[in-house]
């Protein structure tokens, strides 16, 4: 059986059988219902499935995450993958074919209606994460020198197959895209009157090879709900919905914030404690020898440490703050080289407006710590030398903070992962160094 906790998730009782399960299930949305599908193993699930009617397993499967549905599909076989596939939008039916083994894939194919296939096929074409890979090809668009009582008559044809209709289209003669009609310019039109004279020609489009993150910024910047999708000789070959899009926000964003920590989003559905720590030990790795290159930077000012002890108290007030400064400093760049409007500049202008801030804020931050360590200790020697060498790493972590993503993205790295172990690392061991080294050239005047 079901139940109901305050937030609306539904709990399911595996003990209480598939048949059970299913009626506590019928009527809720095919969303909800992937929450509750997703407490259960594959093979439950699929008898689940089983005892709801195809469009609704089909709705499930596609609302499942991707490891839920991965389980389910390795417990399905060919016939029942393609009865659900069937029921799928195109785009959605690749992404489920695309999941299957080679042999797999080619069976499921071979049971799909020719059209159906040959759409499939073709969206198998292009990689995951280009437009191609999230455009679905049902769409609805006419010749230009079609009317308006045409192109309500093709929706009207086309609803069972193509879902939220937002716009129709409008090519020449080779399918090449000319123009946009929305619903409303359809509705205020005259029946007889030509799409030509009614469309909108300045129609914004994405090629088929446009990285799915570039999509994104295009629906943001336009304010778009739908958008069509162009091959490179300018023929129109599907549309992408903002449904798509969303989806592709949240894996960018999710994606994002696993680098940023140094781990890897797929962990989360793994079991295995050896694979979750084979994927965390070498970003784990890379600190370790950061704080091991820190420690012979220490040990190799071991007399200035020996001599004024007080130096060592102020160790992590400088790592701390060049991390906080470095990490500042790098999130800003990443979040400009995802942003829709790019960069405002290259490395060596950002440099610049970020030199500009760590000026301001090292004057500001060395002074005051000079004067609380000064009044402290009541040694303004080492007073100096702590102000001076924070002010020294706030300058060195935001130069730090905005090269590495430039150099990683330069290198076709992420530059996300710059905020992970890079800048905190190299901040350690650079903060440390240029602490104590300042520390020893004074240390005649400190002692």
């Amino acid at each position: 059986m079901a139940d109901v906790h305050s937030d609306d998730r539904i709990v399911l009782d595996p003990e209480s059988g598939s048949a059970s399960m299913a009626d506590a299930l019928r009527g809720l949305h095919p969303a909800d219902i992937a929450i509750a599908l997703g407490q259960l193993d594959g093979e439950t699930t699929k008898s689940v499935l089983a005892e709801l009617d195809t469009e609704t397993s089909a709705d499930v499967l596609i609302h499942l995450d991707e490891h839920s549905r991965s389980e389910v599909l390795d417990a399905l076989g060919p016939v029942e993958i393609a009865d659900i596939t069937h029921e799928l939008e195109s785009d959605d039916a690749a992404d489920v074919v695309g999941m299957l083994a080679e042999e797999l894939q080619g069976e499921v194919l071979s049971r799909l209606e020719d059209e159906d296939r040959r759409a499939v096929e073709e969206l198998l074409k292009y990689t995951d994460e280009s437009a191609g890979g999230i455009m679905a090809s049902e769409l609805v668009f006419l010749k230009s020198g079609s009317t308006v009582k045409d192109a309500i008559e093709l929706i009207r044809k086309a609803a069972d197959e193509v879902d939220d209709i937002h716009n129709v289209y409008v090519t020449d003669g080779d399918r090449r895209l000319v123009g946009v009609l929305s619903l409303r310019d359809l509705v205020l039109g005259g029946a007889e009157t030509q799409l030509s004279q009614i469309m909108d020609q300045d129609v914004v489009s994405v090629s088929t090879d446009m990285d799915q993150e570039d999509v994104a910024r295009v629906f943001r910047k336009y304010d778009l709900v739908a958008i069509p999708v162009v091959a490179p000789d300018g023929k129109l070959v599907g549309r992408i919905t903002v449904d798509d899009i969303i989806d592709v926000i949240h894996e960018e964003a999710e994606e994002d914030m696993s680098l940023m920590a140094g781990t890897r989003e797929d962990e989360l559905h793994e079991d295995s404690a050896f694979r979750v720590s084979r994927i965390r030990l070498p970003w784990l790795i890379i600190g370790a020898i950061g704080g091991l290159g820190s420690a012979l930077v220490m040990r190799h000012f071991s007399l200035s440490l020996e001599k004024v002890i007080a130096l060592a108290f102020f160790v992590p007030v400088i790592t701390a703050m060049g991390g906080n400064v470095g990490l500042q400093t790098s999130t800003i760049i990443v979040r400009s080289m995802h942003s829709e409007f790019g960069l405002s500049g290259a490395a060596r202008e950002r440099l610049g407006k970020e030199w500009r801030v760590a000026i301001l804020n090292a004057i500001v931050l060395g002074a005051g710590m000079c004067a609380v360590v000064g009044f402290w200790l009541g040694d303004w020697h080492v007073a100096a030398v702590v102000g001076c060498s924070l002010a020294a790493v706030i300058l060195v972590a935001a130069t730090l903070g905005t090269l590495i993503p430039f150099a990683l993205r330069g290198m076709g790295i992420d530059p996300a992962v710059a905020q992970g172990p890079f800048v905190t690392t190299l901040n350690d061991i650079i903060g440390i160094l240029v602490y104590l080294g300042m520390a020893s050239t004074f240390l005649t005047r400190i002692t």
